[in-house]
């Protein structure tokens, strides 16, 4: 490139004056500076794009992440439902056993404390008896 530059000047007429040559170097320097802020401006676009792009994807996986988790909870929720359902079901059954037997021996107790009392009274009542014989 510099080689280039150098050689230019020879090809030049020799009429030029060393403000054209300013003024023509302003000038490529000038392209030069709007290809490279184009240039610039190309490759920050793309970046710009290629960033978006990589955010949106992982934007996308998190959202995928999170219905798959979601799914997963309201999934294991449900079978929790389901289990503690079935254990309600199967205690308040062996409750309702429990309260059956509890209520037949109540029955067969209570049946046994009348018999006892009577048994008792009978018993009371003949030593009663005997007493009374004896005394009189």
């Amino acid at each position: 490139m510099v080689d280039s530059v150098h050689t230019q000047p020879n090809l030049i007429e020799a009429h030029e004056t060393p403000t054209d040559a300013a003024a023509r170097m302003l000038h490529l320097a000038a392209v030069t500076a709007e290809r490279l802020v184009h240039d610039a401006q190309t490759e920050a676009d793309s970046l710009v794009a290629v960033a978006q792009e990589k955010a949106d994807a992982i934007i996308q996986a998190s959202r995928s992440e999170a219905d798959r988790i979601a799914s997963d909870l309201a999934r294991t929720k449900k079978t929790q439902e389901t289990e503690l359902d079935r254990e309600r079901v199967t205690t308040l059954a062996e409750i309702s056993e429990k309260k059956v037997t509890l209520e037949q021996s109540n029955v067969k107790l209570q049946q046994m404390e009348s018999l006892h009392r009577k048994q008792l009274r009978l018993l009371l009542t003949d030593q009663l008896s005997r007493l009374d014989a004896t005394l009189l």
